[in-house]
C-alpha cells in the first residue's frame, strides 16, 4: 500500500471512529494536526447529522434532537458515507433502528420517511396524454401492464404509522393527538409527488393488493379478476379512474397477441 493511501486510509478513520493519531503523526509533530483533525471531524459529523435531520424530519421531532444527535452518530459510526453524493446517506437507517431494538414505531416512521425522501428527489414524468389513454382503453386489458412513476413508492405496516407522521408535519394541528401504542393492523400506504408535495395516502387493504400486483406486472384483467373475486360489487373503473389521478402511472405496455 503506497504512503498516499496509507494516510487517506488513517484520516478516514480519525474522521469516523475518532483514531487520531496515525493520521495527525504523519501531518505534522506539532499538535495543531491534532486539533485540526477533531475540529473536521466535528464538523463533518454535524454535517452527516444535518443530512438524516433533513432525511428523517418527523423521526427527528418524535424522539426529540438530543436522541437523535446519539442515533447520528451511531449510524455514522456504523454506515459511514461511501459517496460524495449525500442522498443516500441515510437509507440503512431503519435496518440501523432494528439493529437497535428500539421501539417498532420507530422503524416503520422511519422506512416511511425515507420512502417520502425517494419520492421528493425522483425524477419527472408526465402525466399519460389523453390520446395514450383512450389507446389503452381500446386494447385487450389482458394484455395491458402498467409501469409506475418513479415518485411512487408502496408499503405495508403492521400498524397505522402514516397517522403518526401526519401529525408530526409543521403544518399538523397543534392540538392533533395519536394515542400510542398504536394498535396492530396492517395497513398500506402509497407515497406519491404532486405540485412538489409528498402525500402519503392511506388505502383500504384491497386497494392495496391491486397495486402491488399491477406494480409487478400482472396484468389489468387479471387484477380486475382478483377485484371482483374478492369484492363482487368493487367498481374497477373507478378505481384505475383514482390511481390515474394520483399520477403513479408512468406508462403501460401492451403485450403481443
Amino acid at each position: 500500500m503506497s504512503r498516499l493511501c496509507e494516510i487517506q486510509q488513517a484520516f478516514a478513520e480519525a474522521i469516523v471512529e475518532g483514531k487520531y493519531h496515525a493520521v495527525t503523526a504523519a501531518m505534522a509533530t506539532d499538535g495543531l494536526a491534532l486539533r485540526s483533525v477533531a475540529l473536521y471531524r466535528r464538523l463533518i459529523r454535524n454535517d452527516y447529522t444535518q443530512v438524516l435531520t433533513v432525511t428523517y424530519p418527523a423521526l427527528r421531532r418524535l424522539v426529540g434532537q438530543r436522541y437523535f444527535d446519539i442515533l447520528a452518530r451511531g449510524y455514522l459510526k456504523k454506515y459511514p458515507s461511501t459517496s460524495g453524493d449525500l442522498f443516500p446517506y441515510g437509507r440503512r437507517l431503519p435496518a440501523f433502528l432494528h439493529e437497535l431494538q428500539v421501539p417498532r414505531l420507530l422503524v416503520e416512521l422511519a422506512r416511511l420517511e425515507w420512502a417520502c425522501h425517494e419520492v421528493y428527489q425522483a425524477a419527472d414524468a408526465p402525466p399519460l396524454p389523453q390520446d395514450q389513454l383512450q389507446a389503452m382503453a381500446s386494447v385487450d386489458p389482458s394484455r395491458v401492464t402498467f409501469q409506475f412513476h418513479a415518485a411512487t413508492r408502496l408499503l405495508s405496516f403492521p400498524f397505522q404509522v402514516h397517522r403518526v407522521w401526519q401529525a408530526l408535519q409543521p403544518e399538523a394541528p397543534s392540538d392533533e393527538v395519536v394515542d400510542l401504542p398504536l394498535p396492530e393492523e396492517e395497513t398500506g400506504v402509497v407515497v406519491t409527488r404532486g405540485e412538489g408535495q409528498v402525500q402519503v395516502t392511506p388505502l383500504a387493504r384491497l386497494d392495496y393488493l391491486l397495486l402491488e400486483a399491477l406494480s409487478r406486472g400482472v396484468d389489468v384483467a387479471s387484477v380486475e379478476g382478483m377485484a371482483i373475486e374478492s369484492e363482487p360489487e368493487f367498481d374497477f373503473a373507478w378505481f384505475i379512474a383514482t390511481v390515474l389521478n394520483l399520477h403513479m402511472i408512468s406508462g403501460f405496455s401492451v403485450k403481443e397477441t
